[in-house]
């Protein structure tokens, strides 16, 4: 089970001025997608003592989620249709107190793909702020949706590249 497709109702108001859905728009899908991945019901046999019909979500307590990064690349333009979209979401990296969620905005048997993006997500204390490590149990959760990490074909080189 290293991905999940989820599939996203769009709605007449996606659209922007130019007739395809919105920027912004684009990321709500993939908050979505998100959303949904993190408090999906877990399989009986996801991991040890884990609670029957328990979320990823269920399992923060004191802690909560919180997003360091994104990256988005969009290769084709999305026009509205009453039919949903779907985004593919996997882990491709799990860190200390953070990991690493991909998607991919794409036609459900993945024949056009939208847009791709990464988010980095950091699990920090309710109270302080600051970042808590992962345990055991949310890390063996995440490593069963772990896949290869998004190419983005247009990322710029890196300033120390770009100079020389």
């Amino acid at each position: 089970m290293s991905s999940l497709l989820i599939p996203i109702q769009m709605r007449f108001g996606d659209i922007d001025s130019y007739g395809h859905v919105n920027n912004v728009t684009m990321l709500q899908y993939l908050e979505d997608a998100r959303v949904r991945l993190m408090s999906r019901a877990l399989p009986e046999d996801a991991a040890a003592g884990i609670p029957e019909g328990a979320s990823f979500r269920s399992l923060l307590g004191e802690r909560q989620t919180v997003i360091g990064r994104q990256e988005i690349e969009y290769t084709e333009q999305l026009l509205y249709r009453p039919e949903p979209v779907f985004v593919r979401v996997w882990v491709s990296s799990v860190g200390g107190s953070s990991f690493v969620l991909d998607y991919a905005v794409q036609e459900e048997d993945g024949s056009r793909v939208y847009a791709v993006a990464q988010t980095a997500v950091v699990q920090i204390d309710r109270r302080t702020g600051r970042p808590v490590r992962l345990d055991g149990t949310q890390r063996e959760l995440l490593e069963q949706w772990v896949d290869a990490p998004t190419r983005f074909a247009r990322r710029p080189a890196p300033a120390e590249a770009r100079a020389r």
